[in-house]
């Protein structure tokens, strides 16, 4: 698959990985939650899994250790009219690589958001 958009636009791309790689199989389960029902009005959460194997290496067709990620995210889009226009957004990722070499990828990320009008 092409991917003119500068990103792979596959179900299983994620945070960290995209599970797209030379024979590669992947599957993915996600779970989400909106807060309002809770009093916390503009408030979303979601949490997924994603687990890829069968990979190769391309050039030497050698398997490739098996992956596993893990991704939280939380989300909050005030409705109070002074702060309308806002976006926070905390983000978590754990890659663990669990076959052949033991290896972890965590990444965190905050993000702010505003959208404002142009005209």
């Amino acid at each position: 698959m092409q991917s003119p958009w500068s990103g792979y636009p596959g179900y299983t791309s994620v945070q960290v990985q995209d599970f797209n790689r030379a024979g590669e199989d992947a599957f993915m389960v996600k779970g989400s939650y909106d807060f309002t029902r809770l009093g916390l009005e503009g408030v979303t959460a979601y949490a997924l899994f994603v687990h890829g194997w069968g990979r190769v290496d391309p050039s030497t067709k050698d398997p490739v250790p098996n992956e596993n990620e893990f991704d939280a995210d939380i989300q909050w889009r005030p409705q109070w009219k002074f702060l309308k226009g806002l976006w926070f957004r905390v983000r978590y990722a754990n890659v663990h690589q669990y076959e052949g070499p033991k290896s972890t990828i965590n990444d965190f990320r905050v993000i702010v958001n505003y959208d404002f009008p142009l005209l």
